[in-house]
């Protein structure tokens, strides 16, 4: 591999960026682990630069996650041991991470009878009587949640009436392999807690989802399949008799398959990958993640999915601080190296997410169609969202499309992840059709600011499909009144126009929004005389 560096040259008074700068020539992402001892020797000379450097800016004095390890969130204790009382409780994915804790402390609040449910032991995916074990008041059943009828012995034998639904697929880069599995997980194993729940009399349900689900269209199957959970439940809270709640999670700081790798790597004095650099993530800890499902048995209402998530998430942190910290604490001299995005994180980040002319307000697990449903509970650290309206049918018809194609074996796995895509794109048409023009607007003028995007290395073209969904939302609507609902004056919407119009596959969507400058300069009401290529259809019914 040809390298400009020579692996004794200290690189005094460098920064940062151009370390880092180097460390990607000598390795470009993408490449394998590197072995040649030349090269090693030289990042690790880089490393040891790169830490001094970040040691210079005040970083790496204490561990990066310190702070959330040491956060918390009021329990409403109280409240939850009254709703807990002398109920039986069924936990799929009990035996997770999250799940055990949750365990301990419902036995801690009293609870005497709770039900685990999980694949961890599940020998024969296909049995439809699972086995089980009991350990004081705990029974352990092993099994699959796409398996209808092991699930439904369980609530038959069990009777719980109080579900708390966590089995799901947990690793975004696996989700991109087994995909047939995490969608199943996702679809079939939603679909058949809902149903027996609503059949066994379940007085409460929570569902646990990822801040993931906040991008407003993803085509990653980890978050796509858990979008389509979510949609489920929220059509269960509005047509179903079971009180329905959810909590989005974020990074768990202990169950963290990064931080998890890198302690390896480390351990074993081996060169640790990082994806790549500028890359954050925010956490919370397993306190916080129990807390929140059990606060949201108390929020939680009839007729409507409300949504919890900790209300201050704080600062996000940068992975290759984590990596730099654990080699420093080591004390050993390590080389890293950017091995370049996997499948399942590759996404690039829409800013249109976040409402930006209220900087301070954002929310890293809530977007700007979500955040007008947004409180806080009276201890201030929970926020509680719902999801923005979407169309019932439109759901429908897409969950049913998508079951029969993932039930059967002979359908390729590439084609599962692009009809869930499809089927998600139809379900967002149906949500921008409720929301208001001027918010769409406002989404996209933030999402595509040049400058914004140049800042974080990303373009236009990046987000094409999100752009052409929130372009169809706006499609025959626009008009003066809405530029000025959205504080967008004409030479900014004409900004934004020639912003767009470099993409081949917007063009019909262009020639809409050029008709409407045209007609918002003459201030008269722009003629719908434009062919598009497919407009929404106006749904009545939402969740």
């Amino acid at each position: 591999m040809p390298s400009t560096f020579n692996p004794s040259e200290m690189f005094e008074g460098v920064s940062k960026a151009e370390i880092i700068d180097r460390i990607q020539q000598l390795v470009p992402p993408g490449s394998p682990e590197p072995q040649n001892p030349q090269i090693l020797a030289t990042l690790q000379t880089l490393t040891a630069q790169l830490i001094a450097a970040y040691q210079a800016d005040g970083q790496l004095e204490s561990e990066p996650f310190s702070d959330v390890r040491d956060r918390t969130i009021n329990l409403y204790s109280l409240a939850c041991s009254n709703k807990i009382k002398g109920k039986t409780i069924l936990i799929t994915g009990g035996e997770g991470c999250v799940g055990s804790f949750l365990i301990e402390k419902l036995l801690s609040l009293g609870a005497t009878n709770i039900i685990s449910a999980d694949k961890a032991r599940c020998q024969n995916p296909a049995e439809t009587i699972p086995h089980f074990n009991k350990e004081g008041a705990v029974t352990f059943y092993a099994a699959d949640i796409r398996n209808f009828q092991a699930l439904k012995h369980i609530f038959e034998v069990e009777k719980p009436q109080i579900v708390f639904h966590l089995a799901a697929q947990r690793q975004p880069g696996l989700a991109e392999i087994q995909i047939r599995e995490t969608v199943t997980t996702s679809l079939l194993g939603c679909k058949h807690v809902i149903q027996l729940s609503e059949e066994y009399g379940v007085e409460d349900c929570i569902f646990s989802s990822t801040g993931k689900t906040s991008r407003y269209f993803t085509t990653e199957v980890y978050a796509a399949s858990k979008k389509f959970a979510e949609w489920q439940f929220a059509k269960a809270a509005q047509e179903g008799s079971v009180t329905y709640g959810m909590v989005r999670f974020t990074h768990m700081l202990e169950n963290s398959l990064f931080c998890e790798q890198m302690s390896k790597k480390v351990q074993q004095s081996k060169t640790v990958n990082v994806h790549a650099p500028h890359r954050y993530v925010t956490a919370q800890n397993l306190i916080e993640a129990v807390h929140l499902l059990l606060n949201s048995l108390v929020v939680s209402v009839p007729g409507k999915l409300k949504i919890v998530a900790v209300s201050n998430l704080g600062w996000p942190t940068e992975t290759l601080e984590v990596a730099l910290y654990k080699i420093l604490e080591s004390g050993k001299n390590l080389p890293i190296y950017f091995q370049g995005l996997l499948p399942g994180y590759e996404e690039p980040f829409f800013l249109g997410q976040f409402d930006w002319s209220k900087p301070t307000d954002i929310h890293l697990l809530i977007n700007v169609l979500e955040d007008p449903f947004r409180i806080v509970d009276e201890a201030g650290d929970m926020v509680i969202v719902e999801l923005a309206p979407f169309s019932l049918c439109v759901l429908e018809k897409q969950v049913s499309k998508l079951e029969r194609l993932i039930v059967n074996p002979d359908f390729p796995e590439v084609e599962i992840k692009q009809a869930l895509a499809a089927a998600e794109r139809e379900v967002v048409a149906s949500s921008f059709a409720w929301s208001s023009a001027a918010e769409l607007l406002k989404i996209l003028q933030w999402g595509i600011n040049p400058k914004k995007l140049q800042g974080y290395g990303t373009e236009i073209a990046n987000y094409s499909e999100i752009i052409e969904l929130l372009l169809q939302g706006m499609y025959g609507r626009l008009n003066q009144e809405v530029l000025n609902s959205a504080g967008v004056s004409a030479d900014e919407f004409d900004e934004l126009v020639e912003s767009l119009s470099a993409m081949d596959s917007i063009q019909a969507e262009v020639g809409y929004l050029r008709s409407v400058s045209r007609c918002i300069r003459q201030s008269v009401i722009p003629a719908q005389s434009v062919q598009k290529k497919s407009e929404p259809v106006p749904v009545r019914d939402a969740a």
